[in-house]
């Protein structure tokens, strides 16, 4: 191999490697000190070859001492890696590694992993394919193990007790759980990241998953393939209590229990969902979660595009149990669509709520396609409150002939303070009477205060319809509402809960405005 001249300047400090060629001080290239690039790392590879890891392991305990950089120049298999801090491992083009059969651990994990303290910092992953060998044709159950509770999960990529990390422009295919794993880890990039777990996969095959005490990290420009959760904000995971609760021992569970805690200041931005079952989750049961933005966000799932619940399946599953601890979520940009396909997901909602938040923003939902006629907003559960909930910005074109849409669904949930503006839906087949609502309330929901504000709608039945919730205060104004086939604009149909005041004004569409049993204490605006 031959080297230009910038590896020859003056004052650089160079080192002779195995075949005796020069190379700056703590650069190292694995080809040089043995390694052999003989493995497949694409989607369907079986082929292996040498196994690498004490060469490639050798290179990289060099970290121990002074900080290093590695190029990865070959397509090596390994059964699994350590990396130290201090380490920038940079993978040429069309390089990477495949994970051998049976080696249940992950391709690289941190050398020092630990759920309290952060005992490793500055590592830096760029470039590669990193295959995790799981989906194996040759082997029926699967070619790795999935996770035990002293090691933690089997992935591509894990990182327990991190601080100063970066994963970018890397390729991570068919884990046996989760693609990139990290609990207790602070100061975080994950960019230009290809997610795909491959044909055929089981559950719990996340994309990028991070557990508790997390904090300031940016997730962006990342398409995704997973069949379970794209991306998981999980404070509060299943971990050993699950298993101990089916009746199985401390040795199956996920990991400890340690993993729980906090996670803040975490930017999600430019995602591309590609067939998976779920978009984002956000999971908090005890722990605080807070400062949450999510912008950018397209393509399509199977089940929930966003789902915030504290495991709505059985709340009483995660360690810490709760009933959620989460502070402000900002959402933008978001326009995923639900292909059912199949197997009908539960509640295929895009955007799933069920359990407590204080601040929920929402701007810029969009909604195309209709095949899976459930909410596009779905607030939900006896024991759900949200603080104050904006919506501003849903546009919304159904092109179907019969769909039957609640845009947005509160169903037994609390909501003190509910803001809905700038609102476009049209549907495209206005000549069929059509049911669809911008707004449902029901199963004994309380929405304290209502604000509607610039909302023009084409095609659907109600503005609101309110058949079994409680809504105290609605305040309507600049409001189109045409081809409603007679439905009434408003129809608050609950006669068990009166309407404190009811204020519409600017309004244009039926002379028929409201309808139902409600009472309604005081009524006012020009619409009247």
């Amino acid at each position: 191999m031959v080297f230009t001249t910038s590896f020859s300047q003056p004052d650089k400090k160079h080192v002779k490697n195995s075949k005796n060629v020069n190379v700056p001080e703590n650069v190292y290239y694995l080809s040089m000190f043995g390694a052999i690039s003989d493995a497949e790392i694409g989607m369907n590879s079986v082929t292996f070859g040498t196994d690498n890891t004490s060469v490639i392991q050798s290179v990289l305990n060099k970290a121990k001492t002074s900080p290093i950089t590695v190029y990865w120049d070959g397509k090596y298999s390994v059964t699994g890696l350590k990396i130290y801090s201090n380490t920038t491992l940079i993978a040429n083009a069309g390089c990477g590694a495949i994970l051998r059969n049976h080696s249940d651990k992950p391709l690289i994990a941190n050398a020092n992993h630990s759920f309290e303290a952060r005992k490793d910092s500055n590592i830096v992953i760029i470039g590669g394919i990193w295959n995790g060998n799981y989906y194996n044709p040759e082997i029926r159950q699967g070619a790795q193990s999935k996770f035990d509770n002293m090691h933690g999960v089997v992935s591509c990529f894990r990182f327990y007790g991190v601080d100063n990390l970066t994963v970018r422009d890397a390729i991570l295919y068919k884990p046996a759980t989760y693609a990139l794993a990290a609990a207790n880890i602070t100061h975080v990039l994950y960019e230009n990241i290809i997610v795909d777990v491959g044909p055929d996969p089981l559950i719990n095959n996340d994309g990028l998953h991070i557990d508790g005490n997390s904090q300031y990290g940016v997730i962006r420009h990342c398409i995704i393939n997973t069949h379970d959760d794209g991306i998981g904000l999980n404070a509060d995971d299943l971990y050993m209590y699950f298993n101990e609760k089916q009746g199985l021992s401390g040795k199956d569970a996920f990991y400890t229990e340690a993993s729980a805690g906090p996670i803040s200041d975490i930017l999600i931005d430019d995602i591309t969902f590609n067939s998976s079952l779920f978009g984002i989750r956000i999971l908090s049961g005890k722990s605080r979660v807070d400062r949450i933005t999510i912008r950018n966000i397209k393509g399509y799932t199977k089940g929930y595009a966003l789902v915030i619940d504290n495991y709505q399946h059985d709340p009483q599953l995660p360690t810490w149990a709760g009933p959620g601890n989460i502070g402000t979520v900002n959402v933008e940009d978001f326009d995923v669509a639900i292909h059912p396909g199949k197997i009908k997901m539960p509640n295929e909602s895009c955007i799933n709520v069920s359990t407590n938040v204080e601040q929920l923003i929402l701007k810029n939902i969009k909604r195309k396609f209709f095949a899976a006629e459930e909410p596009t907003v779905y607030i939900r559960g006896k024991n759900t409150v949200i603080g104050s909930m904006e919506i501003d910005g849903y546009y919304s074109i159904d092109t179907t002939k019969q769909s039957k849409i609640d845009h947005i669904l509160v169903e037994g949930a609390s909501i003190n303070q509910l803001s809905i503006s700038n609102v476009s839906i049209r549907r495209t087949q206005t000549d069929i009477e059509n049911n669809s609502v911008l707004l449902k309330a029901k199963s004994n929901c309380n929405i304290n205060t209502l604000q509607f504000n610039r909302i023009n709608t084409d095609g659907i039945a109600s503005l609101i319809s309110n058949t079994s919730g409680n809504i105290t205060i609605i305040n309507a104004s600049n409001l189109i509402h045409t081809n409603a086939f007679g439905h009434f604009p408003f129809f608050l149909n609950n006669g068990k809960s009166d309407v404190k005041a009811l204020t519409i004004s600017n309004f244009y569409g039926s002379d028929l405005i409201v309808g139902g049993t409600s009472k309604i204490i005081r009524k006012s605006g020009d619409a009247f």
